[in-house]
């Protein structure tokens, strides 16, 4: 979809880029089905990120926003040789990875324009696919 890779391109160079090196995307359904994504090419994101890992993250902030806390809005993991944020929003989750130098705070503190775009990508999204 051509939205959906303009969209991973402007929030790259736009919001993350400018503060977070060596960082791919990946947007994906709540099922795990990958919509679009940037890999850096430094990175070694393709070969992790798979369906099953991005379906987990459905289940796990799922079972997190039954905590009685409001609805989950993401879910940071941290690993060995990366960092991944996982930000949800309404049909669609986005994947942010990156390696273990990043500053999560910088991600974090630009989670409501990301939210805010994803809201608009969200809506898009299923007017196309009512339109279909």
């Amino acid at each position: 979809m051509e939205k959906v890779d303009e969209f991973l391109e402007y929030i790259k160079v736009s919001v993350l880029d400018k503060s977070i090196v060596d960082t791919s995307l990946i947007l994906s359904d709540r099922d795990g089905f990958v919509l679009g994504k940037i890999i850096d090419k430094s990175s070694s994101a393709d070969n992790v990120i798979d369906n099953s890992l991005i379906s987990t993250f459905s289940s796990a902030t799922d079972q997190a926003s039954k905590l009685h806390a409001g609805n989950n809005k993401s879910i940071v993991s941290f690993f060995d040789d990366r960092i991944i944020v996982h930000i949800n929003v309404s049909n669609v989750i986005l994947s942010i990875i990156t390696d273990t130098e990043s500053n999560v705070g910088l991600i974090l503190g630009s989670q409501d324009d990301l939210i805010r775009s994803l809201t608009n990508l969200s809506n898009s999204i299923q007017s196309e696919i009512q339109d279909m």
